[in-house]
């Protein structure tokens, strides 16, 4: 995962696995060391997805998700960030959720309005990168744009080739 940090703290779970049984995708949490807001609920972990989707985004991935979205489902993209919102929040304790509130609204204020990534949304489609989409979508087993990454081979697996790093 050169280029990726993750922080093994973050984790909560594995919430999808490959054939082999290996970890492609796990949950983390929300909050990251001293309150900082952890974006990604979702992290891609599968080595052989993580180098095709790089290659993927290297030729121009997310602006042709984005495109493909806004041509598409402008409305279940809004949706689906506000389903990211929900979970998120979902996986902060009930008294987690009164402190942030009362004591940190800054950071309580970002976990509740941002969206896939903690992306800014609105009316614009804006993705901020296919590994997120990915893990997301085999996370959650849905994503507005999920033609478009089965279009693009992303529902494959290594078989059996990329599983020695995982």
């Amino acid at each position: 995962m050169a280029g990726r940090r993750f922080d093994s703290a973050l984790m909560l779970g594995t919430t999808a696995r490959c054939r082999f049984g290996r970890p492609r995708v796990i949950v983390c949490s929300p909050l990251g060391k001293g309150f900082a807001p952890f974006p990604t609920t979702f992290w891609l972990s599968c080595p052989w997805l993580v180098r095709v989707i790089g290659a993927l985004e290297a030729s121009g991935g997310v602006k042709e998700l984005e495109l493909w979205l806004t041509h598409r489902s402008v409305k279940s993209w809004r949706s689906y960030n506000r389903e990211h919102q929900r979970l998120r929040l979902a996986l902060l304790s009930r008294e987690r959720r009164a402190y942030l509130s009362a004591f940190k609204p800054e950071v309580w204020e970002r976990l509740r309005t941002a969206g896939v990534g903690g992306i800014s949304y609105g009316f614009e489609v804006n993705v901020k990168c296919l590994h997120l989409q990915t893990a997301s979508w085999l996370a959650l087993g849905r994503h507005p744009g999920v033609a478009w990454l089965e279009e693009k081979g992303l529902a494959e697996d290594c078989k059996g080739q990329g599983c020695v790093v995982c």
